[in-house]
C-alpha cells in the first residue's frame, strides 16, 4: 500500500469519526463545545489530508 493511498485512508477515516460524532453530538448526546469543537477540527484535519493527497502530492509513477 502506497503511501498516498494510507493518506487517502486515514482522511476518509477522520471524515467518517468527525461527522459521526456531530451528528451524535447534536441529535443523540449533548457532550458540549469541546466535543463540538474536537469533531469539527477531526473533519478539518481529513478535509485538509484530502485536498493534499488530491492536489498537493506527486504522484507515483
Amino acid at each position: 500500500m502506497s503511501m498516498r493511498e494510507v493518506a487517502k485512508l486515514s482522511a476518509f477515516i477522520l471524515l467518517i469519526i468527525g461527522t459521526l460524532g456531530l451528528l451524535i453530538n447534536e441529535f443523540i448526546f449533548d457532550w458540549g463545545r469541546t466535543a463540538t469543537l474536537t469533531f469539527a477540527s477531526l473533519n478539518v484535519v481529513g478535509l485538509a489530508i484530502l485536498a493534499y493527497t488530491h492536489w498537493g502530492m506527486k504522484r507515483e509513477a
